[in-house]
């Protein structure tokens, strides 16, 4: 396993002149620009004191400026902690103090609502968009706007390829920390080793067709380990010239610039993917005619093979590998793209804790509903009498896994057991073939009268799928099951449906999703919500708040 940023370093030599890293229409900077940047970024930490394993933190919207940042973190030494630009301005500024960071990126609307002395360890706070300093310390504000001076004394000819030498640091050595939170709890700092990344690293580009010299669409947000991994460093330490969106993926903006970058690796999240989706072909796909021809696809190959080609186009047409992860994929939609369009899609599955990675779908294997293979140097075990058939906790151990949460001893001793192993909180099966199948989480994980598990999760998936559902949540209520729906508001307008229609298509919607599951799991009633849920930065629903 090469460590990650020996990956980098070969890359910004090799291609010091190819682009490296810009925003959706504008500029990139070339391998060469992006080192000097990050040079110049580690004279300033040098000057201003910091040493190795100091956090910088780094609290802002995904961009150029962003992955720079953080290339310039990791490799001087430092840990990057990274977080999600979502939290509550007052959240951000109790995690900065936690994660004892001495530098803060962030933007000045976010800054502008925290207390600058409520972080007494901050030396400074940097607007990460316009590289003004918005608050100092000590001599660092004099010391950052003479960065530039100080690196051409110390590089009076410029920063040639051989002056690109990063310190070589050890596998266990903290290179970033992610202030996640689940359903319920305060966020956590889960801190990353060089070498979790590292293997991270390897693991997708060897199984998946990441090319050097193509390029490459950051969909995902960067604060979150699935696209700081697979959208920001594993292009970087291939070569790769990465655009980051920048933008809510909206399907008409998302279809212009794939089309424009026409990647051949796709990451997305199963709500974006089913967007565009529908964008593309939904017009086709729930048609009378689409639906009866889909229905019998086998027997309708051409007008699959034309819709495959309209999705293709819309993905920019050089699509070798679509991957999603992060929530369950809906059965129909999987269905549709798998079984009726052929379409290169594999799932995957991981979570912060292990950087992500645990399971990783393949093109050549793909099994329906499953999230795929264990990955290499990963164990896995299900807390089950039966593995296979039965659900049970999973818990996993190996290179990938983190070193535990940063100063919560607590939650280290809930989480990992003594030989090793961690509580992922996911229920699941684990086939004999090592492909592994999830149906919820333990938390969520419901009792019926009669003694059998319900898992909410898989009825939702399902209930999601219906007619202007937007979102929605199974709950108990005393001694039976019922559905919390948000209705999907934007094309209720589009068809003018108003309160009486929708009553009576939830009506229908409950009873077809009751004659889809079993006795047992049946939903007795509903409720209608006209407001989103309240969900984690990771964008789970806080069950809790509902149940």
């Amino acid at each position: 396993m090469r460590c990650f940023i020996d990956r980098f370093e070969e890359q910004v030599k090799s291609c010091w002149s190819s682009p490296s890293l810009g925003n959706y229409k504008a500029k990139p900077m070339s391998y060469g620009e992006m080192a000097s940047e990050i040079a110049i970024l580690h004279t300033l930490f040098s000057e201003v004191g910091l040493v190795k394993g100091d956090k910088i933190a780094i609290n802002a919207a995904g961009s150029a400026n962003w992955g720079k940042t953080f290339m310039a973190t990791v490799t001087g030494g430092y840990v990057a902690t990274v977080l999600f630009n979502g939290f509550l301005p007052t959240d951000t500024q109790r995690m900065v103090d936690h994660s004892d960071s001495r530098l803060l990126y962030t933007e000045k609307s976010a800054f502008d609502k925290m207390d600058f002395e409520a972080m007494p360890k901050l030396l400074g706070v940097i607007d990460i968009k316009t590289g003004h300093v918005l608050a100092s310390r000590d001599y660092f504000g004099y010391l950052y706007e003479n960065r530039r001076r100080i690196f051409s004394l110390k590089y009076p000819m410029g920063l040639n390829p051989e002056d690109v030498v990063y310190p070589q640091l050890d596998t266990d050595d903290i290179c970033c920390m992610l202030y996640t939170s689940g359903s319920t709890g305060t966020p956590k700092g889960v801190m990353l080793s060089v070498g979790s990344i590292s293997s991270n690293v390897e693991q997708f580009i060897t199984t998946q067709p990441y090319h050097h010299g193509d390029r490459y669409l950051s969909l995902l947000p960067l604060s979150h380990i699935f696209g700081l991994v697979a959208d920001l460093l594993c292009p970087l330490c291939i070569g790769m010239h990465v655009t980051i969106l920048g933008m809510p993926p909206i399907p008409k903006v998302l279809k212009e610039a794939l089309c424009t970058v026409k990647p051949r690796v796709i990451m997305m999240v199963p709500l974006v993917l089913t967007k565009i989706v529908e964008y593309a072909i939904g017009e086709f796909v729930h048609s009378k005619t689409g639906q009866e021809r889909l229905a019998a696809y086998k027997e309708n190959s051409d007008f699959c093979s034309a819709l495959r080609i309209i999705l293709m186009s819309a993905l920019g047409g050089r699509a070798e590998l679509i991957m999603t992860g992060g929530a369950a994929l809906p059965v129909e939609m999987e269905k549709l793209l798998i079984q009726k369009l052929s379409m290169p899609l594999v799932t995957g599955y991981g979570m912060t804790e292990c950087g992500p990675l645990i399971s990783i779908g393949r093109l050549e294997n793909y099994q329906m509903k499953s999230v795929g293979v264990i990955v290499d140097g990963m164990e896995a075990k299900i807390d089950s009498i039966d593995p296979c058939n039965v659900a049970g906790e999973l818990l996993v151990r190996g290179v990938n896994l983190c070193k535990g949460y940063y100063k919560n001893e607590n939650a280290n001793l809930q989480s990992f057991t003594p030989d090793g192993w961690f509580h992922t909180g996911d229920l699941g099966m684990l086939h004999e073939n090592n492909h592994l199948f999830l149906v919820g989480r333990c938390k969520s994980m419901l009792l019926s009268t009669n003694g059998q598990n319900i898992f909410p999760e898989e009825i939702e998936v399902i209930l999601n799928t219906l007619p202007y559902v937007g979102e929605s949540l199974i709950v108990q209520r005393d001694n039976h099951l019922a559905a919390i729906v948000v209705p999907d508001t934007v094309a209720l307008e589009r068809d003018n449906i108003d309160n009486h229609s929708l009553r009576a298509v939830m009506n229908e919607n409950i009873r077809r999703l009751n004659d889809s599951i079993p006795a047992y799991e049946s939903i007795a009633a509903y409720e209608l919500r006209f407001e989103p849920f309240a969900k984690t930065p990771k964008g789970s629903i806080k069950r809790f708040l509902y149940a």
